[in-house]
Parts: structure tokens; C-alpha cells; sequence
């Protein structure tokens, strides 16, 4: 009796201690360090207890005095998050149903598709299964409604849906922005070539007849188009692009156009009346098949877009094939610009406006040569076992382009005019893949006739004959690659130009017929046919030019050694070697390419040939160091 008072003594002090423990657990840090306190006197009385010897006794007294207050409120909290996830969870099932039902509904209504019977089950695999089906029916209802959208951004380039989806007519909007700063760290070479325009060299100041081998096409204005004068600067370019395309699926078909617009770089008309719009400078149709792409517009044709050569491997005008020329003085003593300064053949390099006429033209008479290409239908066979090959006939260039108005009212046709050229190129890419080496060869050619005045129209008061077009480029590369991050690219190439554009006579309108100037007299005509005839007479060379580099790439790092070369008519010649750095700071994937660069050109001539002064001593050479630096961001 007495045992079992004890017992249950000991069992009502053992509940109030633990009923008390679990009230202070929730009392504050302060509270518990004072009820911890009181709970280590009394832990040899529960270890008594714990003792007992009445089992279930004992089995009661561990789930009461063990009980953890906050295990038991996560375990309520776990069992409340898995009664309301199974509660949406049948939610989503339920709606999922009736979207599927809908879905299935509207397509028997438009007959799309053929009618389905579903029996119901309680079978949890079937409901997982009606689980899944229903979420592909919202996949789609997603994907048609993202196909609604009229803008969708593919690579970084918004694509703009005109039709809503009704068919595949794309329309895509890019371009490149060139900014960039150069600087010239000082005159290597003579200092009369640091002028500013419009002004004349001193080497011809004080010769009588300055006209004679100076400039017969331009005799008066000896002077230099562009400014040299200033040690730094800065410029940006950009060139627009805007294309539209469509498909045919039933005769397998792209189709569409592209347009260009080049917001100039060079001042013109425009510039010079505070305009500076965008102008306009290729348009052309095109159509894609299997069979190869047929293009109709103006554009570059093969002789362009398939030449190979170093500048393909260079960093950003890390090159002679870039406007890097502009900077420093290529127009000569003379200032009639006597260097071949790109290596790009003819057509090319008229329309880039750097070539010697082209240049000035575009310099003094405002001609807006770099936006109007001539008008081309070409052809680009499909690749076949890495061969390629492409044709393009133009009928002319716009013979605005070759005419000047004098003051007094006379107009002169002072260009090749050049017409019904002919332009072609082929190229072969074998990839060694056992060693890791593409190699890659290309030959590109043109032909055209200078045209010849009309007898029966008489619309020029002088007309410059020229030697008919011909040109020739045979170029080859190779890139080798290391491993994932580290490639080498190799690069050469040699050009033949004949004696395309280089004039050959001079016709003067007397009366209704044109007649030659022989350049027997003493009249300031036959002095310049003289010096016609000194530049590039039947003892003049033909033009050429050649390119050598290498280029090596280390993950997004990029470096480039070039070589460029080139020969003029009489012997003038041009070297220019170029070091270039560039960073690519997009990620690999992206089509849009942020690119800081820098370029150093080491450039060097010597002039000769004709142009002599009084004491018959040689022209001075010019050299010089010019430094690029800027950002190209293409979109």
C-alpha cells in the first residue's frame, strides 16, 4: 500500500515537471537559463522514476517527459503542407481535365481530329498518365500563344512576325558601329605630308609647269582632299541592315530582299549642310533553293564577297583592308593619291572609295561613290564536297559618277566608266580533320569595257579614255586548332590588276567630233597629256598587289600580324605591316559581338617615276606609325 502511494506520488511530481519544462519552452533565452537551473536539482528524482519497474507505466512516462513541443508542431506542419498539396494537386488534375476536354471539344468542332473515348479509373498510374497528356495540351496553348507574338528575340536579334504567325515572313534588323579613336605619334618621314586640305606640298610650289606629271585628269587644284594636319582624332561608323524573307515550303524556296543604309564617315554635301542621314548603300532581291542563291540589285558580287586573302584572318582594322589609310598622307607630293592603298581589285576598291579616282571624286566633287554599287544579277552555286563558284553581270556603273560640271558650264567625263563586267569566283575548303586543319583556297576575277564616247551624242566637252577592266585575285588560308581554346590561322594572297583603271588619252569636243590631244604642242591640254603619258604611257607597269599574315586565338583573346603591298603604274609602291589585338566581350553563344581592339600600322612609301622637280631629284618618301583603338559592336 504504501508502494503504491509512493509510486503515484512520484508520478503526479514526475507530470508537473514535465507539464512545466514544456510551458517554459517557450519562455524566453533569459527565462530558460533559470528553469535549466531549477531542472538539474531534480534529475536524480526522474532517474528514479525512470527505474520503475512497472513497465507500461514506464512506456507512458517516456512518450509525456520525452516529448519534444517543437518536433510535434513541425510534425503538424508537414502534415498540413501535405494535406494542401495534395488538395492542389487534385486541383490541377481536375482543371487539367477540363482544359484537356475543351481542347479536345474545339478540335472535333473543326474537325482536326478524330473522336477519343477516356474511361475513367481510380488507378493512380492512369491519373498520372491523364496528368501528362494534359500538360502537353497546355504546352501547345503556350506555344501558339508565343507564336502570336509579333516580336520574338532570337540570338539577341529581334525577329518581327508582320503576318502573326499566319506564314514564315521574317523580318531582321542589324548592323555594325564602329567607334574609334586614332593617333599619330609623330612624323616619321618628311614633314610636307602633315598638311591640311587644299593645300599643296612645297615640293612643287616653285616649278613652272606644276601641271606636268602632277594631275592630268584634275590639272587645276593641286592640293590634298583629305586633313593631315592634326596628331589625333576620332570617328564612328555604321553600316545598317535590314532584311525581309519568306518560304515556300511546297517547292522549297526562300526568298526576300536586303537593304543597307552606311551612315558616312566622309564629309559630303550633306555634312557640310548639317545632314547626317543614313544613305542608302546596297538593295537587292534574292532566292534560295537547292540548286544555289540567285541575287538581283545593287551589290558587291564575287569578285568581293569570295576574295581571300590576310585581311580575313586580321583583328578589327588590324588590316590594310579598312579605312586606316585616311589617317595619314597616301596622296603623294603631288597630291594625285598614287598608291594602290586596299588590297581589293578594282570594282571593289572603286566602290570603297579607295581607289584614286574614286577617292577624289568623293573628296572634291561630293560623288556619293561608297553608296552606289552597281546594278548586278549574280549566281552562287550550293556547296558541293567543299566547292563553290559564282558569277555576276553588271551593265554599268551610273555615269554621274564620272562626270564633273566646271564652272564655266562644261561637262567632263573624267572616269573609266567601265561597263558590261563580268565577275566570277571559285572556292575549295578541305577540312583535315585527323589533324585539326581546315584549308581553305579561292580564285576571283573581273572583266569590263571602259566605255567610249558617242559620236552621235555630244554631251561631254572632254572625254578620258581608259584601259578596259581586268583583274585577278588568288588567295588561301589555313586555320589550325590547337584544342578548345587556343587556334592558329595562316593567311596569303597576290593580285594582278593589268592596267584597269589607268586613263590613256584625252578626246576634246570640237565642233560636233571628238579628236585626240597628242601632246605635241604647248597648250596647257598638251602638257597634261604629257603627263598622261609619263604616268601611265606605253612604258608603264602593271598594277598588283600581295598580302601575307597569321593570326593566333586564345579563348576569347584574338591577335594578328599582317602584311600588305602593292605597285602603281610607274613604280610607286606601298607597304604597310599591322599588329592588332582584340577582346570579344560577348558570351560565345550570343550573334551580337562587343569587340575592343587596337591596331598599330607601320606603313612606308616610295614615290617615283614622273614626277621629278627642276634639279631632277627624287621625290621624298613618306612613313609613318598609326595607332587604333575603339569599340565594334555588331548586332
Amino acid at each position: 500500500m504504501k508502494k503504491s502511494i509512493y509510486t503515484r506520488t512520484a508520478l503526479v511530481s514526475l507530470l508537473t515537471l514535465c507539464s512545466f519544462s514544456s510551458f517554459a519552452a517557450d519562455f524566453p533565452d533569459e527565462s530558460m537559463k533559470e528553469i535549466k537551473k531549477q531542472e538539474s536539482t531534480k534529475t536524480s528524482g526522474k532517474t528514479e522514476v525512470m527505474k520503475t519497474s512497472n513497465k507500461k507505466l514506464k512506456e507512458k512516462m517516456d512518450r509525456i517527459c520525452n516529448a519534444d513541443p517543437k518536433k510535434k508542431a513541425e510534425e503538424l506542419k508537414k502534415k498540413e503542407e501535405v494535406r494542401l498539396a495534395n488538395e492542389k494537386k487534385a486541383k490541377l488534375i481536375e482543371d487539367s481535365k477540363a482544359k484537356a476536354l475543351n481542347a479536345k471539344n474545339s478540335n472535333i468542332e473543326k474537325g482536326k481530329v478524330s473522336k477519343t473515348k477516356v474511361s475513367k479509373t481510380k488507378n493512380a498510374k492512369i491519373k498520372a498518365k491523364d496528368v501528362k497528356k494534359d500538360v502537353k495540351v497546355i504546352n501547345k496553348n503556350t506555344e501558339e500563344k508565343v507564336k502570336a507574338n509579333p516580336v520574338v528575340s532570337v540570338g539577341g536579334v529581334d525577329i518581327i512576325d508582320t503576318n502573326q504567325g499566319k506564314d514564315g515572313l521574317r523580318i531582321t534588323f542589324g548592323g555594325v558601329v564602329d567607334a574609334q579613336s586614332h593617333g599619330k605619334p609623330g612624323i616619321i618621314g618628311d614633314k610636307r605630308y602633315n598638311i591640311m586640305p587644299g593645300k599643296s606640298t612645297d615640293y612643287f610650289n616653285n616649278a613652272p609647269d606644276d601641271l606636268k606629271g602632277a594631275n592630268p585628269i584634275f590639272p587645276e587644284g593641286i592640293g590634298n582632299i583629305g586633313d593631315y594636319s592634326e596628331s589625333m582624332g576620332m570617328i564612328s561608323d555604321a553600316i545598317l541592315h535590314l532584311r525581309a524573307e519568306n518560304k515556300n515550303e511546297d517547292i522549297g524556296l526562300l526568298y526576300g530582299a536586303d537593304v543597307q543604309f552606311h551612315v558616312p564617315v566622309t564629309e559630303g554635301k550633306g555634312a557640310s549642310q548639317g545632314v547626317n542621314a543614313a544613305r542608302g548603300r546596297s538593295a537587292h532581291v534574292f532566292l534560295s533553293s537547292k540548286y544555289g542563291d540567285v541575287k538581283l540589285g545593287y551589290q558587291f558580287g564575287p569578285e568581293a564577297l569570295m576574295r581571300l586573302d590576310a585581311t580575313r584572318i586580321a583583328t578589327v582594322d588590324g588590316a590594310a583592308d579598312s579605312g586606316w589609310f585616311r589617317k595619314v598622307n597616301l596622296e603623294g607630293s603631288a597630291a594625285n593619291f598614287p598608291f594602290y592603298v586596299t588590297p581589293r581589285l578594282y570594282t571593289e576598291s572603286f566602290s570603297s572609295e579607295s581607289e584614286k579616282l574614286s577617292f577624289r571624286m568623293a573628296g572634291k566633287y561630293n560623288k556619293d561613290v561608297m553608296t552606289t554599287l552597281p546594278f548586278r544579277a549574280a549566281y552562287y552555286s550550293p556547296n558541293y564536297m567543299g566547292a563553290r563558284f559564282g558569277i555576276s553581270y553588271s551593265p554599268r556603273y551610273d555615269s554621274s559618277l564620272f562626270t564633273v560640271k566646271e564652272d564655266n558650264g562644261d561637262v567632263r567625263h573624267i572616269g573609266p566608266d567601265y561597263e558590261h563586267i563580268v565577275s566570277a569566283g571559285a572556292s575549295y575548303e578541305y577540312d583535315f580533320s585527323k589533324h585539326n586543319i581546315k584549308v581553305k583556297t579561292s580564285a576571283v576575277g573581273e572583266y569590263g569595257q571602259a566605255k567610249k564616247p558617242s559620236e552621235d551624242k555630244h554631251l561631254y566637252k572632254e572625254f578620258v579614255k581608259y584601259n578596259d577592266l581586268m583583274g585577278v585575285n588568288l588567295g588561301v588560308s589555313a586555320d589550325y586548332k590547337i584544342n578548345e581554346d587556343q587556334g592558329v590561322k595562316f593567311a596569303a594572297s597576290f593580285a594582278y590588276l593589268g592596267k584597269s583603271g589607268q586613263p590613256k588619252g584625252i578626246k576634246k569636243l570640237v565642233g560636233d567630233i571628238y579628236t585626240e590631244i597628242d601632246g605635241k604642242g604647248t597648250t596647257d591640254d598638251d602638257k597634261r597629256v604629257q603627263g598622261l603619258k609619263a604616268q601611265f604611257g606605253k612604258d608603264s607597269i602593271d598594277t598588283m598587289y600581295w598580302t601575307v599574315g597569321a593570326g593566333y586565338q586564345y579563348e576569347n583573346v584574338y591577335t594578328s600580324l599582317t602584311y600588305f603591298g602593292s605597285r602603281m603604274n610607274d613604280g610607286d609602291m606601298l607597304h604597310d605591316g599591322a599588329l592588332g589585338v582584340q577582346y570579344d566581350l560577348s558570351p560565345a553563344c550570343s550573334k551580337s559581338k562587343f569587340v575592343p581592339y587596337a591596331a598599330l600600322h607601320y606603313f612606308m612609301t616610295d614615290e617615283k617615276g614622273a614626277l621629278k622637280d627642276q634639279q631632277n631629284t627624287d621625290v621624298p618618301s613618306n612613313q609613318g606609325i598609326l595607332l587604333l583603338t575603339g569599340v565594334k559592336f555588331s548586332f
